[in-house]
């Protein structure tokens, strides 16, 4: 017995019409694949991260500034009298001492008002400003 091989090609049967039309690929998926961002949008970038290098910069730069800079001493003492409360001593008193000869009135509203409420405590330190005092 012999076999016999019989090769039978897929070809459509005739009743199946063919187009003649090429055959269309699809567009490849856009999954995974980047759109590359308008013009636009990479001005702002540079102009937002310009503006932060910038403020860096001078933050920075004001920083060195600072911690270089030597504190200046106090100089209350050329600008202001100082006063040590005695006992005994009321505020028309030492008005009377800080400008003899003048109006003690604006000079008592002034110590009034940097003595604060209450009365005066021996002890207490007064700074008077100089302009205030004649």
């Amino acid at each position: 017995m012999t076999a016999a091989l019989v090769f039978t090609p897929s070809i459509p049967p005739p009743s199946t019409p063919v187009s003649s039309a090429p055959a269309v690929c699809p567009e490849p998926s856009v999954v995974g694949r980047r759109v590359p961002a308008p013009p636009e949008i990479y001005r702002r970038r540079r102009l937002v991260v310009g503006a932060v290098a910038v403020g860096l910069v001078l933050g920075l730069a004001s920083f060195g500034r600072q911690a270089d800079a030597t504190p200046t001493p106090e100089v209350r003492t050329a600008e202001a009298v100082s006063v040590v409360v005695e006992p005994g001593d009321t505020l028309w008193g030492i008005a009377r001492d800080l400008a003899p000869g003048a109006d003690p009135r604006p000079l008592v509203a002034a110590l009034s008002d940097l003595a604060g409420d209450g009365p005066l405590q021996p002890g207490q330190l007064l700074r008077v400003p100089r302009e205030m005092v004649g």
